[in-house]
């Protein structure tokens, strides 16, 4: 059994910026490969952010897990031929990416993921989850070359 260590409301849960800058130097040195061929960061509009947001209290949900994913050429294809949402960059092939799932209160389990595949639905009358959140702008196609973050 893991022990849980966060255990507080979440609300004060920053790092300082020095931190959070050696955080993201100890990342870019994991990576086996030549920078500029990899995801440094990911960038979702605050529209996106605040609608994931808004379902989250509207379902009852207790927090976002933020899932580590990767698209590869078929994968942007299939999402591409979705009738829905942004198209994705075929640059974006082998980059890493962020899946946003709302989570809940589920049969006593807390932080459990609430999702749905729109293939498949719901059925009549009951509440609709949502799908995981996805298509952020990758960096290094679009970064912020002059945040502290990106030394």
């Amino acid at each position: 059994m893991t022990k849980v260590l966060l255990t507080k409301d979440g609300k004060n849960n920053t790092v300082p910026v020095s931190i959070a800058q050696q955080m993201t130097q100890a990342f870019r040195k994991s990576q086996n490969t030549e920078k500029g061929t990899y995801t440094e960061a990911a960038w979702f509009p605050a529209a996106q952010i605040s609608s994931l947001t808004k379902k989250m209290v509207e379902l009852g949900g207790d927090g976002i897990r933020i899932y580590f994913g990767r698209y590869t050429s078929d994968i942007i294809d299939q999402i591409n031929k979705l009738d829905y949402g942004d198209k994705i960059p075929s640059t974006y092939a082998e980059m890493n990416t962020l899946l946003l799932v709302v989570t809940k209160l589920i049969d006593g389990k807390p932080r459990t993921d609430y999702f749905v595949d729109k293939a498949y639905g719901c059925g009549d009358g009951e509440e609709q989850p949502t799908d995981p959140e996805n298509r952020s702008s990758l960096c290094p196609q679009q970064c912020d070359d002059n945040s502290i973050l990106m030394l």
